[in-house]
């Protein structure tokens, strides 16, 4: 797919869920945070990464209290300044967030960085095609950060946004799960699967 392509169908895809019911995409939000919930990754990991959801994203504040009052280890990301790289800091509550990249809700600077262990990520796209690939905002932070990531990875998304085909390229790297307020699909190309299911 041609970058003018991707930018098209990244801008269709703002432009539809813009354009999605508030309540509508709240009661998505609820299924997805429950399925997520409930799923084997989640309730195995002791370390949870996952982004602060902005208006557009599907919401993961439910997610993320839930989390904490389980008593996982909750980290956010935070990008770093004059870069297009990020790190994940430790959080206790939402009250270690402040205002930083595009307006995003970030961990404050005091917060530990993450530094390994077994951990499952959320991660965010505008879209999924079902073998787990991604179309992201177009800043590629998840995709450096994913390169090097060797835990479970889970994509959330509305169902609208599953694709027949992202069009991946070289440098992309599939999640191992894919969630929306329909279904859970275990994807197909990512080796890592038995460490899922075994």
């Amino acid at each position: 797919m041609a970058a003018s392509s991707k930018s098209e169908l990244r801008r269709e895809l703002k432009a539809a869920r813009l354009s999605m019911d508030r309540q509508s995409k709240a009661d998505c939000d609820g299924l997805i945070a429950q399925r997520f919930l409930h799923s084997e990754p989640y309730e195995r990991a002791e370390i949870l990464l996952i982004y602060v959801s902005g208006s557009i994203e599907v919401g993961t504040e439910s997610i993320i209290e839930t989390a904490l009052s389980d008593g996982k280890a909750v980290f956010a990301p935070r990008c770093i300044s004059g870069t297009n790289d990020m790190v994940f800091c430790r959080i206790n509550g939402f009250d270690e967030l402040e205002e930083g990249y595009r307006g995003i809700r970030e961990p404050k600077e005091h917060c530990p960085l993450y530094s390994g262990g077994q951990a499952v990520c959320v991660v965010p796209a505008l879209a999924y095609d079902g073998q787990g690939y991604r179309l992201g905002f177009g800043k590629g932070f998840y995709d450096r950060f994913l390169s090097g990531f060797s835990g479970i990875t889970v994509g959330i998304c509305y169902e609208q946004c599953l694709l027949a085909d992202v069009c991946r390229e070289a440098h992309d790297v599939p999640v191992d799960r894919i969630i929306t307020e329909k279904r859970e699909i275990i994807t197909k190309l990512n080796e890592r699967n038995d460490r899922i299911n075994g």
